[in-house]
């Protein structure tokens, strides 16, 4: 190395960073929090060209061309599972991606703070996905999204949209797992809505213990949230000597719960709090849903995991909540729950696919689009054999 410039030596790390270092060896910087509106780029595309040799050379042992993180260089997806979008009525633009094929594309899609983004769609990804999910401001109808994160530094890269009709399903089978592992031989009877009440009630304690009285905070940038339980919720700015130029609530707590956006299991832990500071672009109140939950991102650190506003001046936040995760201090409580909740997914999935060749009357099925799908932005990530690296693979190093 001491013969080595430091231009070689930041290329033969950006080399190794984005086209050879396995996700396995990766490094996890500092978790931060994922705010939805906080994207300041406009996400753009390259016209990309390569020849097959290149090409060749970026395949994982299938030969299936990776689909990397561009932060930290871990596997996201594989470009053999790109999909069109089967609904585009509110991009606002388009645009051809020959890196991810003859019929590729990417789509502009604007959220509610105005960001433009360009979305590219794949049948699945290998991020890992927030547990909390919603209806409002959906890029696609009949869709709701949950934001999905690099699995190694944790970075904001799209979202994963699933259908109602599958959201249903998956909740209407854990449901059923809930009240199977919970029934005794004294009440084989016990409905399941006295299952799900009885699971709400015990996470409630637990959150009770963990947080009544106290707040959490956390930064994202330019803005820091305070969640204070079953009291308030702040967003605010602090200065180094510790002032706040700016400080507004968004929402006091209230005690009736609301409707939920979509049917979901109910025992998370959920609480709403309205009546904040006006909103000047819509004329409302700010209000926020707060979500108590295990996190399997962060599973034994107490924090904010995310602080989303799906519409204007309304706002969804996660806190982790580690005890959650297990009673017994392992985590193997909150593994079966996952391992649970893929399992009712994928089942889920399998009998929606199969009513596109039944008779049965499906939304899905007489609008022949997928019972989920994923969506990155493609300003986040990077295929492995984009003409942005040619630079890279093209140095050489004397020994």
């Amino acid at each position: 190395m001491s013969g080595m410039t430091a231009r070689k030596a930041l290329a033969l790390l950006l080399f190794v960073g984005l086209c050879a270092l396995p996700t396995a060896a990766l490094s996890r910087p500092k978790k931060t929090l994922a705010v939805q509106p906080a994207a300041s780029e406009k996400d753009g595309a390259v016209d990309h060209h390569h020849d097959d040799h290149e090409h060749e050379q970026h395949e994982d042992e299938e030969g299936n061309v990776v689909v990397r993180c561009r932060f930290c260089g871990a596997t996201v997806a594989f470009k053999k599972d790109y999909i069109g979008l089967h609904d585009t009525s509110k991009a606002v633009a388009s645009k051809r991606e020959s890196i991810l094929g003859d019929d590729g594309e990417l789509h502009t899609f604007v959220n509610p703070s105005r960001v433009e983004m360009d979305l590219a769609g794949f049948k699945k990804s290998y991020a890992m996905e927030s547990e909390a999910y919603t209806s409002k401001a959906t890029f696609f109808e009949d869709y709701n999204w949950r934001d999905i994160h690099c699995s190694s530094c944790k970075r904001h890269l799209g979202w994963k949209f699933h259908h109602d009709e599958l959201q249903q399903c998956i909740n209407a089978k854990a449901i059923e797992g809930i009240t199977a592992k919970t029934k005794s031989a004294a009440a084989p009877q016990q409905d399941t809505v006295d299952a799900a009440a009885s699971e709400k009630e015990r996470k409630v304690k637990i959150v009770q213990d963990v947080l009544e009285g106290d707040c959490i905070a956390a930064t994202s940038g330019w803005w820091s949230y305070q969640v204070c339980y079953g009291k308030e919720v702040r967003q605010y700015h602090e200065e180094a000597d510790g002032t706040r130029p700016s400080d507004w609530s968004m929402g006091v707590y209230v005690e009736d719960d609301k409707a939920l956006d979509t049917p979901d299991l109910g025992t998370d832990v959920v609480q709403y709090f309205a009546g904040g500071q006006h909103c000047d672009e819509n004329g409302e109140l700010r209000n926020t849903k707060v979500t108590y939950t295990c996190c399997k991102t962060n599973p034994k650190v107490l924090s904010i995991e995310s602080v989303e506003e799906p519409s204007l001046c309304s706002y969804i936040i996660n806190v982790c909540i580690p005890e959650l995760c297990d009673g017994t201090g392992n985590d193997a409580t909150a593994d079966a729950t996952l391992a649970d909740t893929k399992k009712y997914t994928e089942l889920c999935e399998s009998e929606l696919a199969d009513s596109l060749t039944t008779e049965r009357d499906s939304d899905i099925k007489k609008k022949n689009v997928p019972p989920s799908f994923t969506t990155l932005r493609w300003s986040t990530v990077i295929s492995e054999d984009s003409s942005e690296l040619d630079w890279v693979r093209r140095l050489k190093f004397k020994a």
